[in-house]
């Protein structure tokens, strides 16, 4: 079946097994339901197996989690050399892998918005699987909506009922939905251009030029002060021009620190007034001036001939005196004056320095009232600063304040614990004593080969956690040298907590065996008591530490029992007197790369805290009681009935592991098998042939049974 360059629906479930195992089924394409006889292309069951692309080693498990149901297989834009499906190289249906095809993981995206939709009725919408629907009532189909609010997705159309794009597809629970799969709109054709006949550009008078307006000035002071209906003078003119020096050659000046001094205003400058203005006094003044003669001042000879110098200032002011007089002349002496190189510089300073121009004034007073808003604004920062850092004092010495007053606390009641340890101590002395004088007289009475050996139970154990428990026993196999896979942890506490008196670690060498229990021990704060069968051990109490002891009879609640075994034909010879109830048995894996280094060192775990930590069950499913019973019957079937205690222990431990496990209840079965059924089988040579298809989801259990 060729997928290259489609989009196809496909549902996509997680295998329930402890590894990361996805598959997806073909469901649909745009040219219609992928039928029966398409998938049979697709041994054996018509799925793919999804495999992670090397781009996505890190985020493949919880990626496809999140696509878990309906998703897409985008083929579409990959090229033709891109073979995303190709050949399961490790296809074997008779050891679980089913699926002869795998697609990598780069292909399988969430449903796109626009490439989908869902035909649902209103009250069903946000039940949908895509995220815009089509609202179906009766024979009338409209949509697009959004399946959230129900707004539509640009414009809604009506769909007509008997439409081939809409198909009816069968999801895995048996219930089928309708699917709207539009196809896309084939791309118009592009029209040639007709050639045109070039006719000549008809000629064009060029017009002139028109001025550009300025740009509309900023609404400044400037700007405000150019709308008023007044001439501007030059030096006005000069207020937004740039400074004549080169920004290097400017000297900086050195902010100074305010020193919160108040400002005022200056008052202006006193204008002194000019003598008013006398037409008959300044006639007699320029009379007398004629008239008036004067020696020259120097000696001149007799020869020498002399006449009248005018004076050209006085000629001017006469000559304007003559014109003032008429006002159509006025406009012409100005227009000669304001020509001459220099005037309006003249003019203006001479303006500006009586106090009479009236832009200047009110330039100059805005600027005042600005920089005096400037300097109160930088004022009462300095004042907010200052206040700042008094609130920041005063409540820095709160806090010291309160701070201290703890810290005197706390030493206080440091040293009353330690008077009170002292004190403690003190009292413990004559108790200390007493022990010791005990485990000597222990110490000898073990020497004596004759006595009965005493074992004294460890010292009170801790609580610990259920996390550090675990945490404990992986790092102490691990520095054993064993293969630890997420879950063995779990797997063997929960089975120390539901043992009552016997448990097993098997291993190829009993040797190994023996290292992995004391790598458990270890973990659990404890050592391993090596006992014969001529022993009568009495065990003394002293603590709530469990106690293991190696291949004895003695029973106690704080004592387990450690078997070895390296085959399960070592297992059967351990049954021989008793071959009524087979304890659970671990199998442990010694990792080929590892070298045994030295254990970690834990104190002591009370065994009560173990149970409590440990067995914390939930309710079983229908399916699982359900399984159990076909377990038990398919047992009985094969020759042997499987006793009611194991039945108990084997539902307590996937009860305590199903929520805590990554493959959940299916793995925690296939644990609980494998730990309490196999030795079963193995003690009581049922014929495993018969039995394997019960346990064809079960890779441990099947693992197990082939060895």
């Amino acid at each position: 079946m060729n997928f290259h360059g489609k989009a196809v629906l496909v549902y996509l479930e997680e295998d329930n097994i402890a590894r990361a195992y996805f598959r997806i089924q073909p469901l649909l394409t745009q040219e219609g339901n992928v039928g029966a006889d398409m998938l049979k292309e697709f041994p054996d069951d018509g799925y793919l197996r999804i495999v992670p692309d090397k781009n996505e080693q890190h985020t493949f498990k919880e990626r496809m989690r999140g696509l878990c149901g309906l998703c897409m297989m985008d083929l579409r834009t990959l090229p033709s050399e891109a073979n995303k499906i190709r050949t399961n190289k490790n296809y074997s249906p008779t050891r679980g892998e089913t699926n002869q095809y795998i697609i990598y993981s780069d292909a399988v995206r969430p449903l796109a918005d626009d490439l989908m939709y869902q035909v649902v009725a209103e009250n069903d919408m946000k039940d949908a699987i895509t995220p815009c629907v089509y609202i179906r009532n009766g024979a009338n189909i409209q949509g697009p909506f959004r399946k959230e609010d129900g707004q539509p997705v640009g414009e809604t159309a009506q769909l007509p009922p008997d439409s081939a794009e809409m198909h009816t597809v069968a999801v895995k629970d048996g219930q089928e939905i309708l699917i709207y799969w539009p196809r896309p709109a084939a791309a118009p054709a592009k029209e040639e251009a007709e050639p045109k006949e070039e006719t000549p550009a008809p000629e064009v008078t060029k017009e002139p030029e028109k001025e550009v307006p300025p740009a509309k000035e900023e609404n400044n002071a400037f700007a405000q002060i150019q709308e008023m209906n007044q001439q501007l003078s030059e030096s006005a003119n000069r207020l937004d021009a740039p400074s004549s020096l080169p920004a290097d050659l400017m000297p900086e000046q050195p902010q100074k620190p305010l020193t919160g001094t108040r400002l005022y205003q200056a008052p202006l400058r006193s204008v002194t007034p000019k003598r008013a203005h006398n037409p008959l006094m300044e006639a007699v003044e320029q009379q007398r001036y004629a008239a008036k003669y004067e020696a020259p001042g120097a000696v001149i000879p007799q020869n020498a001939e002399l006449r009248d110098v005018a004076n050209p200032v006085a000629s001017l002011k006469r000559a304007l005196q003559d014109i003032w007089n008429s006002p159509e002349a006025q406009q012409q002496a100005v227009d000669v004056l304001l020509s001459q190189p220099s005037m309006k510089l003249l003019l203006s300073k001479a303006m500006s320095s009586d106090g009479r121009d009236a832009t200047l004034t009110a330039m100059k007073g805005q600027l005042q009232e600005l920089e005096a808003e400037r300097l109160m604004t930088l004022m009462q920062l300095d004042d907010a600063k200052k206040n700042l850092s008094a609130f920041r004092d005063e409540a820095l010495a709160e806090i010291t304040r309160d701070q201290q007053k703890k810290l005197d606390e706390l030493k206080n009641a440091e040293q009353k614990a330690k008077d009170a340890l002292a004190a403690a101590d003190k009292a413990l002395e004559p108790l200390n004593q007493k022990c010791q004088e005990a485990a000597q007289k222990l110490a000898d009475m073990q020497l004596n080969p004759l006595n009965d050996p005493r074992i004294l139970c460890p010292a009170v154990g801790q609580t610990v956690k259920k996390a550090e428990l675990i945490s404990r026993v992986e790092k102490s196999l691990t520095a054993a040298g064993f293969v630890v896979q997420p879950g063995d942890a779990l797997a063997l506490l929960t089975a120390y907590a539901l043992s009552e008196q016997d448990l097993e670690l098997c291993a190829e060498s009993e040797s190994d065996a023996l290292l992995a229990w004391q790598a458990f021990a270890n973990a659990l704060g404890c050592k391993i008591i090596p006992a014969y069968w001529r022993w009568n051990l009495q065990v003394l109490e002293n603590g709530n530490a469990p106690l293991f002891i190696r291949n004895n009879e003695d029973t106690h609640p704080l004592i387990t029992h450690v078997l070895t075994a390296a085959t399960t034909e070592d297992y059967a010879e351990y049954h021989e007197d008793e071959p009524g109830y087979p304890y659970a048995s671990l199998v442990m894996e010694p990792s080929l790369t590892a070298i045994p280094g030295a254990l970690p060192q834990y104190p002591a775990v009370s065994k009560d805290a173990i149970i409590r930590e440990m067995l914390h069950e939930t309710a079983l499913s229908q399916e699982t009681v359900a399984l159990i019973h076909a377990l038990r019957a398919a047992l009985k079937a094969a020759g042997r009935i499987l006793p009611l205690a194991q039945v108990k222990t084997l539902s307590r431990f996937i009860a305590a592991t199903q929520n805590h496990l990554s493959g959940g209840v299916a793995e925690a079965i296939d644990r609980a098998v494998c730990a309490y059924v196999v030795p079963f089988i193995h003690l009581h040579k049922l014929p495993a042939d018969e039995l394997k298809s019960i346990f064809a989801a079960m890779p441990r259990t099947l693992k197990a049974l082939n060895e």
